[in-house]
């Protein structure tokens, strides 16, 4: 984690996380992808929020 000092927005902290490497990616299977995208073809299904899930 990096600590970045920011005066030209009010002074404070804020954190910046840097995530590097090939080793920090997600391996979904094929059902799963298949389900995720089927779940935002339903009716009313938000993309943004299954994503978030």
């Amino acid at each position: 984690m990096v600590d970045v000092h920011d005066d030209a927005k009010g002074g404070g902290y804020r954190r910046l996380e840097i995530l590097t490497g090939p080793g920090r990616r997600r391996k979904w299977s094929d059902d799963d992808k298949a389900r995720i995208v089927a779940e935002t073809l339903e009716s009313g299904a938000v993309v943004a929020e299954v994503a978030r899930r």
